[in-house]
């Protein structure tokens, strides 16, 4: 009986074993929502792969790819700011002229020539206010980085961090090039006085707006916006000096595409689900047949001085100075 156990137990091990399914797994720095509906279209068209979205934030993406290079865990890099993909495009695979992949669904110049890396969206960031709170005091609302400075929003604003937070860049970089650098350290010595908290993640500031922790959440613009579509009694305002915007892209780790699944699963994302994502979130236009619009999503009047967002040695310069 024992022989006849052990045999069993040995069939149902070997035959799990050889039913394993093959993986596939992509480091991603974008939002949570995003990831999980990644997540589930995912498992819907590739039911005979296991297909893993595992999120990381840019700095330890970034630091992973540097230092694990092609030994990364990860097949498939997503939505990785794009300073930080140029300056680790040696780490990935060249994509054009392989097997299954193709960016013809792109406006022209929008990707390198080098192609190492594709575009995975064009985002901005804006403030977003709990337009109530601003109303029953009948405050009126901050249209530039001065007016946050007002004393009567201490406690009441919370940033991105610059050195773990793209979107916080973003902020740190603006005023930095619209300051220049002394003026620009001057008034984010002032402008902590305000903050309540450097939030870790970019999504961080809209989180504790929603908890009615703060008043003023500086973000990516479409997070208000989809807050505001749910039903929240928000607004989102561009300063004057205009609009924040950075672009991220993604890539195939290098060896990595080799693998046919590998790269079934980088098309499929980088087309069928990239359009989803910008028709329900981003709506940055790259694509040729892209005509995305959403509910309240502001119309970009202007947009503002991001020179140097792509440069990766402007970038480590700036967060060496960074003391928060």
């Amino acid at each position: 009986m024992k022989k006849v156990f052990i045999f069993i137990f040995a069939f149902f091990f070997f035959i799990t074993g050889c039913s394993k399914k093959e993986e596939v797994i992509i480091y991603t720095n974008i939002e949570e929502n995003r990831n999980q509906l990644l997540q589930e279209r995912l498992k819907e068209e590739f039911p005979d792969l296991d297909v893993k979205v595992q999120y990381l934030s840019t700095g330890n993406t970034a630091a992973k790819i540097k230092t694990e290079k092609e030994n990364i865990e990860a097949d498939i890099i997503l939505g990785l700011e794009t300073s930080y993909m140029e300056s680790l495009k040696d780490n990935f695979a060249k994509l054009e002229g392989l097997d299954g992949i193709n960016d013809d669904h792109y406006l022209e110049g929008i990707n390198p020539e080098h192609k190492m890396y594709y575009i995975w969206d064009q985002y901005s960031a804006s403030i977003t206010i709990d337009k109530k709170y601003f109303d029953d005091r009948k405050w009126s609302y901050p249209t530039s980085y001065e007016d946050l400075l007002d004393k009567k929003y201490e406690g009441l604003i919370a940033m991105p961090d610059p050195k773990s937070s793209g979107t916080g860049y973003m902020y740190y970089l603006n005023v930095m090039n619209l300051m220049g650098e002394k003026k620009g350290l001057e008034y984010f010595d002032k402008l902590s006085k305000n903050i309540v908290q450097f939030t870790t993640s970019g999504s961080g500031p809209i989180n504790l707006l929603k908890q009615g922790e703060i008043a003023i959440a500086m973000g990516m613009t479409y997070q208000g916006v989809e807050e505001i579509n749910n039903g929240a009694n928000f607004k989102v305002i561009e300063f004057d000096t205009g609009l924040l915007y950075n672009t991220t892209s993604i890539g195939i780790i290098k060896g990595k595409e080799t693998n046919e699944n590998v790269r079934k699963v980088f098309q499929w994302v980088n087309t069928e689900f990239s359009l989803y994502d910008k028709e329900h979130f981003i709506p940055g236009k790259i694509f040729v047949e892209q005509t995305t619009k959403i509910d309240n999503y502001p119309e970009t009047k202007k947009l503002s001085d991001m020179t140097g967002i792509d440069n990766i040695s402007v970038k480590d310069d700036l967060l060496k100075k960074w003391k928060y």
